[in-house]
C-alpha cells in the first residue's frame, strides 16, 4: 500500500494550481474588490452572491453557508473526492508526479504498471473515436448513430468510437507500449492457438473511465448491420483487469457527479447510449452499470454523491427483475431507490428523444420507491378473491418487510400491505413479528380476518351513523357512495340517508333483508368507542381509502398517455399531485387501526 503523499508534492500542486481558474471552471466570478472575486456559492442555493474567492491567499470563503479553504478543499467538497483524489487530480492538471513516501520498489513497480495500463486504454478510446470520426470504416457507425439520436457533439463529448473489424488495428498502434501492456489492459486478447488480436473489432465502443477520469475499459456494442449479430452478444465489455472491475463502476459518473450532488439525484440506466441520450436533452445527472446488475459497490458510490437514485430501467421483464435485485443493497446505504419503469415499451434513450426532457422528469415525479415497488409487484401476483390467495400474497412479501430495519418505514409498509391485500393491518403487523425462519401461508391464514380492512371501516360507520343522531348529523354531508365499496354497505348507507338515520323505520319497513341489515348494524358491537372523536376518526379512514384509490387510478391513466402530446396530461397530473398532498395531510398525526 502506497504511503503518504512527500510534502514537497503537495507544495507543488498548491503552487502550480490557481484556485481563481479551478473555481472560474464551475460558476462564474466577478470582481468585487481588489483581492475578492464574487459568485454564488456551488454548495447551497442563493440569488445573492456570498460566495468569495482571494487570488493573493489562493483560498475561498461562502458568507452564506460557512463553506472555506484551498483549491483542494474547493474540489473535494464540490465533487465528494477523498483528499488523495483531489490532490491526484491537481496534480494531473498541473503536471506534477505524485511521489509516496515509504514506496518499495515492488510498490513503484505496480504502480508504474497501472498508469501504463490507463494508457493504454486512454490511447484505444482515442484511436477508435478518430476511426468513427474520419475513417471510412466507421461509415455504417456513423449512420446507427445518427439513427439513434446522437449526435457529433455527443459523440465528441463521450469519446464514442468504432473499433475496425481487422484484428490488428488497435495492437499495430500500441507497439509503444510492449506486447503484454495491451493484453493485460483488456485491449487485447490471445486466442487458443497463442494469438493476440484486439479484444473489440466491428464494433461501436464507449470508453469507460473511474472517478478520476482515468481511462479504465470499453463497452462495446456490435452494429445491427453485421453478420455476426444474431450469434455474438449485443454488448462485449472489458474483461476484470487490475483497474477495470465492473461491480465498483459506474459508467460517466466521474462527468455526473457535479450534477448528481447538486441535485440530490442519479439518473440509473442499464445502457451507454441510454446516458448519452438523457445527457442530449439536458440530464446530466445519469449513469449506466457496465454490463452487470446493479449491486452492492454501485451504491456505496452512489450513496457518495446522491440521496435518491431514480432507476430508469426497461419497461419490460427484465428491467423490473433488475429493478428488484437493487433491494438487497439500498438498505444498507443512504440512497432512497425509486423505480421509474419506463412506459411505452421504449428504453430511455429513445424515451426521452419521443417525448422530452420535461416527460421524463414526470415520469420521476410518478415513480414509486423501490420497496413500495416490490410490495406491488409481489401481491399483484396473487388472487385476491380469496382468504387463500390474500393469505399467499401476505406471506410472499414478508421477507421485504422483515428487512427493513426502520420501524416506522416497517409499520407504514405493513399499512400498506394490508391496503394493498385486503387484510386487517394488525394480522400483518402479527406475521411481520414471527420469529423463525419463513412465513408460510397457513401462518398468515390464521391471522387474516374475513372481510377486507375497508369492508370492516365501511360497516363500522355505518354501525355509528343507525347510534347516534350528532354523529348522522355531522357526518352524513361529508359521505358519499363513493366512500363505500361494497355493494352491500353501498346499499346499507343508501337506505340509511332515505331514512335520515332513522334506524327503527328501517327495521320496521318491508323489506325484511333491509330491515335485518339495519338491526344488525343496531345491534353489533363497535371496535371503538361511540364518540364523535372516533368517529371522525372512522371517517378519516373511509377518506384515505377514496384518496388512495383515486390515486391510484390517476397514476395508471398518467402512465399511459403521452405527456408532450395529450392536453389531458397536465391537468390529470395536477389532480394527482393535489390528492396525494390530501393524502399526506390526512394522515399526518393520525392513528390508524
Amino acid at each position: 500500500m502506497a504511503g503518504r503523499i512527500r510534502q514537497e508534492d503537495v507544495d507543488a500542486v498548491k503552487e502550480r494550481t490557481d484556485i481563481t481558474t479551478l473555481v472560474g471552471q464551475y460558476l462564474t466570478l466577478k470582481k468585487t474588490g481588489h483581492d475578492s472575486l464574487s459568485g454564488l456559492c456551488p454548495f447551497h442555493q442563493e440569488k445573492t452572491a456570498s460566495f468569495s474567492v482571494s487570488p493573493a491567499k489562493q483560498v475561498f470563503y461562502c458568507f452564506g453557508c460557512g463553506k472555506g479553504g484551498d483549491a483542494i478543499t474547493f474540489l473535494r467538497e464540490l465533487e465528494h473526492l477523498t483528499y488523495v483524489e483531489a490532490l491526484e487530480r491537481l496534480a494531473s492538471q498541473a503536471g506534477v508526479s505524485l511521489r509516496y513516501e515509504g514506496d518499495s520498489p515492488a510498490e513503484r513497480r505496480r504502480a508504474a504498471r497501472r498508469i501504463a495500463l490507463h494508457r493504454a486504454n486512454e490511447e484505444a478510446a482515442a484511436l477508435y473515436h478518430r476511426m468513427l470520426v474520419d475513417g471510412r470504416e466507421g461509415a455504417e457507425a456513423r449512420t446507427y448513430l445518427a439513427e439513434r439520436g446522437i449526435d457529433a457533439a455527443a459523440a465528441e463529448h463521450f469519446e464514442v468510437g468504432y473499433a475496425p473489424t481487422y484484428p490488428d488495428f488497435l495492437l499495430r498502434r500500441l507497439t509503444s507500449l510492449g506486447p503484454e501492456i495491451p493484453l493485460e489492459a483488456g485491449v487485447a486478447t490471445r486466442g487458443d492457438d497463442g494469438t493476440v488480436r484486439d479484444r473489440f473489432r466491428g464494433r461501436i465502443t464507449f470508453p469507460v473511465h473511474d472517478l478520476q477520469g482515468r481511462g479504465v475499459g470499453i463497452g462495446a456494442r456490435i452494429l445491427p448491420s453485421d453478420p455476426r449479430a444474431g450469434e455474438q452478444a449485443k454488448y462485449l465489455n472489458t474483461a476484470e483487469t487490475p483497474i477495470y472491475r465492473k461491480n465498483e463502476l459506474l459508467y460517466n459518473l466521474h462527468r455526473a457527479r457535479g450534477a448528481i450532488a447538486k441535485s440530490g439525484e442519479a439518473f440509473v440506466v442499464e445502457g451507454y447510449t441510454d446516458v448519452i441520450g438523457l445527457h442530449q436533452a439536458g440530464i446530466e445527472n445519469a449513469v449506466a452499470t457496465c454490463g452487470t446488475a446493479l449491486g452492492e459497490e454501485h451504491f456505496r458510490l452512489l450513496s457518495r454523491f446522491a440521496q435518491r437514485a431514480i432507476l430508469a430501467f426497461d419497461s419490460d421483464e427484465a428491467g423490473a427483475r433488475a429493478a428488484e435485485r437493487a433491494f438487497a443493497f439500498q438498505e444498507a446505504y443512504p440512497v432512497q431507490a425509486i423505480v421509474m419503469i419506463m412506459p411505452d415499451g421504449l428504453d430511455p434513450a429513445d424515451f426521452v428523444r419521443v417525448h422530452g426532457a420535461e416527460a421524463v422528469h414526470l415520469a420521476a415525479k410518478l415513480g414509486r420507491p423501490l420497496v413500495e415497488y416490490m410490495l406491488r409487484r409481489t401481491i399483484g401476483r396473487h388472487d385476491l378473491s380469496t382468504v387463500e390467495g390474500q393469505s399467499a400474497a401476505v406471506a410472499a412479501v414478508m421477507p421485504i418487510l422483515q428487512r427493513l430495519t426502520d420501524p416506522v418505514r416497517r409499520s407504514e409498509y405493513g399499512h400498506l400491505v394490508a391496503d394493498l391485500a385486503g387484510v386487517a393491518e394488525h394480522s400483518v403487523l402479527a406475521t411481520m413479528d414471527q420469529q423463525g425462519g419463513a412465513v408460510r401461508p397457513a401462518d398468515v391464514e390464521k391471522a387474516v380476518k374475513r372481510g377486507t380492512v375497508q369492508e370492516r371501516v365501511e360497516r363500522e360507520m355505518l354501525k355509528l351513523l343507525v347510534r347516534d343522531a350528532d354523529i348522522y348529523r355531522e357526518l352524513e354531508p361529508r359521505l358519499t357512495e363513493d366512500h363505500f365499496r361494497s355493494q352491500a354497505a353501498r346499499h346499507s348507507f343508501v337506505a340509511i340517508r332515505g331514512a335520515g338515520g332513522d334506524v327503527a323505520a328501517l327495521a320496521g319497513g318491508a323489506d325484511e333483508k333491509l330491515a335485518a341489515a339495519a338491526s344488525s348494524l343496531a345491534v353489533e358491537p363497535l371496535d371503538g368507542e361511540g364518540t364523535m372523536d372516533y368517529a371522525q376518526h372512522v371517517w378519516m379512514r373511509l377518506e384515505e381509502f377514496l384518496l388512495k384509490g383515486r390515486s391510484d387510478a390517476l397514476r395508471m391513466r398518467l402512465q399511459k398517455l403521452n405527456p408532450t402530446t395529450e392536453p389531458e396530461y397536465d391537468g390529470l397530473f395536477a389532480e394527482l399531485v393535489a390528492i396525494d398532498g390530501e393524502l399526506r395531510r390526512l394522515r399526518h398525526g393520525t392513528s390508524l387501526p
